[in-house]
């Protein structure tokens, strides 16, 4: 006579798969965007590259195509290169006055760091006509936000105590339909290997140990 499975062993089952479809097929909630907001700030740096620039403002005149009248202009000058012109021209010193000229016009290149603080360094290069007398620089870092998102990482603290519940489902339901069931007690090190003991429904003291084999990306 053929033996017919305990209704028992069908209501376990069901159980157990309720149990394994929740711990085992959640669905996880999305990780939200993360911005971080970074404040604007700014800033100016002014140096003078002499000691001191005295100058003077002087008037030239100048055409304009389809005016015979000449209009005048106003410049401001170096007061020193300015009274040293003069003065060679006063003398008729030509080749003084010719020297004085050219080095005004001459073509200077001055690069170095214009400002350098916690917020940001800024390395610059002149070219100028004449020397380059003062700088003075202005900047605004703008407001922005950057996305990220942070890494999760799982890890077991030192040590744990787990428990739970195995159940045991027959593989010939004909000649063997009793489950058996255990539980047990264990401890859980931070690499997850876990050390078990537990106790089955036949009164039979169970020993375990289990071990990561691979693991899996997040």
């Amino acid at each position: 006579m053929n033996k017919k499975i305990d209704i028992k062993i069908v209501i376990i089952l069901i159980i157990g798969l309720f149990f394994a479809e929740h711990a085992f097929f959640k669905t996880k909630k999305p990780i939200k965007d993360n911005y971080l907001e970074i404040n604007s700030k700014s800033g100016e740096k002014k140096k003078k590259l002499v000691d001191s620039i005295f100058t003077d403002t002087i008037y030239i005149e100048k055409y304009i195509k389809g005016d015979p009248i000449p209009q005048k202009k106003e410049i401001i000058v170096d007061s020193i290169y300015k009274s040293k012109y003069e003065e060679a021209l006063k003398k008729n010193d030509s080749l003084e006055a010719k020297n004085l000229f050219l080095e005004s016009i001459s073509l200077d290149t001055w690069n170095g760091t214009l400002i350098n603080n916690n917020d940001i360094k800024i390395d610059g290069t002149f070219v100028t006509r004449g020397k380059l007398l003062e700088y003075d620089v202005k900047y605004k870092i703008k407001k922005d936000s950057i996305k990220y998102n942070p890494k999760i990482v799982s890890k077991f603290p030192k040590l744990s105590i787990v428990g739970g519940v195995n159940l045991g489902m027959p593989i010939d339901p004909i000649s063997n339909v009793k489950p058996v069931i255990t539980a047990h007690l264990g401890i859980r090190g931070k690499k997850g290997n876990t050390f078990t003991l537990g106790l089955d429904s036949q009164k039979r003291a169970v020993v375990g140990y289990e071990w990561t084999l691979f693991k899996t990306k997040n």
